[in-house]
């Protein structure tokens, strides 16, 4: 490959002052394959007093690109002579959803602004990008479906402008026909900022107690860069490129957002129950899953090193704040730390409070189904400790993952064909189950890159490739994609949504459809321009 300054590879690096970031920066500088580390930073003053131990390491092996993925300029000067770039950047919940403008044009304009960089590129054909995508794409699951895999739905949540906003520049990059890409949709990540950020937003009401999550941590997720880089210079990824995977740190990482919080607070000498009442974290309309495929990107790339239990050992050395238990009462974090957050704009006891009708109806289901919850915890069906509203359950079964396929969904075509041996009559069924058709009247066969046309249940027309809709999950970017967040209506349309959508919604609720809603803070002032 070619290099100006190194005879190893350059890797340029998007969003490497965010937690997973910083980490494939440090783990690139471990590696003996990488020369130059292009970072983009927005503030190099203060970029270079973020990343002051990593340049004390790296040296002049670190070039600070100043300017942001808003800029095309500043990301063609970041993509220029590099071989790799790893596209981590994006503005992330909470702050995703106080600014909805900033975190459109940066996770969607940002990303086309990579792509046609590459593109324009007189390395089009040598430059790799890895994209990192979001567990969000998939939307809420529960206990009747919580086993997920590459291909299954991508429906965002209503009024999550992260997901939103990452499902379109996902999708940019898959229907790019760019030679040498890779979408890696990342589940939720350990961090060292974990907490810290939660504790400042009413963000972490959002965490549904019996959602499904599996968890990765932030060394792991740089290591897996760094380990993708290697292997490709080694010749290992032949097969691997164009194509989608889920990143899960697997059965050591897999829990619900009830032993999550249990874990956390508990490193703080109580249980979550001891800091929180039932009824404040929304049930629904959220994300988290257990990928049953996550295992594929390890079998590639061979990343795992670290469960949920190694990072909270490793946190409560790490961090003072998680000492407080041994200090200060229970009663008093409570109290001083949590409920204080009750009345945040983004806490889902606040829109109780305030009436707020679209985002109780989207996230509980309704007024009556807000009242219905029970306020103590010896009533509530906490499905880590074998209940849910349908009565008990064996919750060891349910995250066996040997058993995982009586959950699979259907797809809407024959899988057990190779993809070399998919064709027209594939794609016809895929669109049927989905409430449409297939325009194109031929299609090569095996050739899922190419873009042919179809037709959604709103005979709205459009372009895309079969990998897009058979392997990605995608289908109308028009009807099916927010905003605004239609899909009560869809799932009435289309079986491919309605299998999982129903888990947790009623078809009472066909009619709803959730617009663009601006948030009301106190301390920031919103533009009221639509998505």
């Amino acid at each position: 490959m070619e290099n100006t300054h190194f005879d190893k590879v350059t890797v340029a690096v998007t969003g490497a002052t965010g937690a997973m970031g910083g980490e494939v920066v440090s783990h690139l500088l471990d590696s003996g394959s990488v020369g130059q580390i292009k970072i983009l930073v927005r503030n190099p003053s203060k970029g270079r007093s973020f990343f002051r131990k990593l340049l004390k390491r790296g040296g002049k092996r670190i070039v600070i690109v100043q300017g942001s993925l808003h800029s095309y300029d500043a990301v063609a000067s970041l993509v220029k002579d590099s071989d790799y770039v790893v596209h981590c950047g994006a503005v992330i919940p909470p702050k995703a959803d106080h600014n909805p403008d900033n975190t459109w044009f940066t996770n969607y304009t940002g990303t086309q602004n990579i792509v046609t960089a590459i593109k324009n590129s007189s390395r089009s054909d040598k430059i790799k990008l890895v994209h990192i995508s979001t567990v969000a794409v998939y939307g809420n699951r529960d206990y009747h479906h919580p086993w997920c895999r590459m291909g299954d739905p991508v429906m965002s949540s209503a009024y999550d402008y992260y997901s939103a906003s990452k499902i379109k520049g996902e999708r940019f990059v898959v229907e790019s026909a760019l030679p040498n890409w890779v979408v890696l949709r990342q589940t939720a990540v350990y961090h060292k900022y974990f907490l810290s950020n939660n504790m400042n937003d009413g963000l972490m009401f959002h965490t549904c107690w019996n959602a499904p999550f599996e968890w990765i941590t932030d060394r792991d997720s740089g290591f897996m860069i760094q380990r993708l880089v290697e292997r490709d210079l080694e010749g290992k990824l032949n097969g691997f490129w164009q194509k989608c995977y889920n990143i899960g740190g697997g059965k050591s990482c897999r829990e619900t957002g009830y032993e999550t919080f249990n874990e956390g607070f508990g490193l703080m000498g109580a249980s979550a129950k001891k800091f929180f009442n039932p009824e404040w974290n929304i049930p629904r309309n959220f994300h988290g899953v257990w990928y049953t495929d996550s295992v594929e990107l390890d079998n590639w790339l061979d990343y795992r090193r670290e469960s949920s239990s190694d990072f909270w050992a490793r946190m409560k050395k790490q961090l003072w704040y998680y000492r407080l238990g041994k200090i200060v009462p229970s009663k008093l974090i409570r109290k001083f730390a949590i409920e204080r957050l009750l009345k945040n704009s983004n806490a889902p006891m606040n829109w109780v409070r305030l009436g707020k009708k679209g985002r109780i109806d989207a996230f509980f289901g309704g007024m009556d189904a807000f009242n219905a919850i029970p306020r103590n915890w010896s009533e509530y069906p906490l499905l880590a400790e074998g209940k849910t509203p349908d009565g008990d359950i064996d919750y060891e079964d349910l995250k066996d993952e040997s058993k995982a396929d009586r959950f699979k969904l259907d797809h809407g075509y024959d899988e057990s064909k190779p993809d070399e041996e998919l064709s027209l009559e594939d794609l016809k069924s895929a669109a049927r189950f989905r409430g449409g058709e297939v325009v194109s009247s031929q299609m090569e066969k095996g050739k899922l890159h190419s873009p042919v046309k179809w037709k959604c249940h709103n005979d709205h027309e459009f372009s895309s490739t079969p990998y897009a809709v058979l392997k990605a999950g995608f289908w109308c970017p028009v009807c099916c994609e927010a905003t605004p967040w239609a899909f009560d209506g869809a799932s009435a349309k289309i079986p491919f949504y309605a299998q999982i959508w129903y888990d947790t919604h009623s078809k009472a609720e066909e009619k709803n459809v959730y617009p663009y809603d601006e948030h009301e803070d106190d301390d920031l002032i919103m533009s009221s321009k639509k998505l």
